[in-house]
């Protein structure tokens, strides 16, 4: 029995897991990805809709799995280019007497609309990070140095994730598409090992890394 049948068959709900319920696993999968809005674009997600938006759900129902790991290797690709470009911008002298605002919780914005909106947005942040450190009554290293260091760490976590741990998050994401799509832990555990091995370890950061750089 595939995960999906078995979602679909009485472990989670009897709700089909039709085109309405793919969009809304795809959307879901997306925000437990990038929880504030800051790496994908919105032509990507208009992309990866076209693409899956209708049937993610059923590539569930028969065991494909490659959209788990062609969106979450888009989400490594864009971490990974951000990562870069804040390197960069970490090596230029920054202007702290902009008037420009920065929108630190963006959970409820939308995704920039591409690639330079994303840039606009990232400055304004990278900014605002400096300055925070700046003003820290008792710095361990130099701004540049610590900002740098935290997006190393991000990028990190995020290549961390292997492919079981990303099926998991995958999975996650469709038990959060219905408050009706609950099942216990142990049952989703052994049936996913049955199909794709042991589950080694607990995924560890990946949903919160959108609330991780919203809080720090």
């Amino acid at each position: 029995m595939s995960v999906g049948r078995l979602l679909e068959e009485g472990h989670y709900t009897r709700q089909k897991l039709n085109e309405e319920v793919s969009n809304k696993f795809l959307q879901t999968y997306l925000e437990l990805l990038d929880f504030s809005h800051l790496f994908f674009t919105q032509k990507d997600v208009d992309e990866l809709s076209a693409k899956y938006g209708s049937s993610m759900a059923g590539d569930v129902l028969l065991g494909t799995l490659k959209p788990a790991y062609e969106v979450y290797a888009l989400y490594t690709k864009r971490v990974d280019d951000r990562v870069a470009k804040v390197k960069e911008l970490l090596r230029q002298p920054i202007d702290f007497k902009s008037n420009a605002t920065v929108e630190l919780s963006r959970q409820k914005s939308p995704w920039p609309k591409d690639e330079a909106e994303a840039d606009q947005l990232w400055r304004g942040r990278i900014a605002n990070e400096l300055l925070q450190e700046h003003l820290s009554e008792h710095p361990i290293e130099p701004a540049p140095q610590l900002v740098t260091r935290r997006y190393d760490r991000l990028a990190r976590n995020v290549h961390e994730q292997d492919k079981d741990e990303q099926i998991k998050l995958f999975l996650n994401a469709l038990a959060g598409v219905r408050p009706a799509f609950r099942i216990s832990e142990q049952s989703r555990h052994e049936e996913f090992q049955h199909q794709h091995g042991p589950l080694a370890r607990r995924h560890r950061c990946h949903a919160p890394v959108g609330r991780w750089l919203c809080e720090n």
